[in-house]
């Protein structure tokens, strides 16, 4: 394996991870931001209320897309695999 093809696998395990992690990120800042908009409307500043959200938010997502996640790494893992095997 040549100083390339790891670079391109380094770029592609990045990649991966910020697809990966986006669906999750997003549901997060979503919901924080509409509690945080409640919370400011009616004045309400509990902390615990906004976590529990983004807590819940993060969990639903997750089970959501656990199936597309999964396929996707694992058809990352059998790519990185067949290169290694191929060494």
């Amino acid at each position: 394996m040549s100083g390339d093809e790891i670079m391109v696998m380094a770029h592609n395990t990045i990649v991966m991870v910020f697809y990966l992690s986006m669906p999750l990120i997003i549901a997060a800042t979503a919901v924080g931001l509409i509690v945080a908009l409640i919370q400011t409307l009616i004045q309400l500043q509990e902390q615990t209320l906004a976590f529990a959200a983004k807590l819940t938010a993060i969990v639903l997502m997750l089970s959501m897309s656990i199936g597309w996640m999964s396929s996707y790494l694992m058809t990352f893992f059998k790519e990185v695999m067949g290169k290694i095997i191929g060494l």
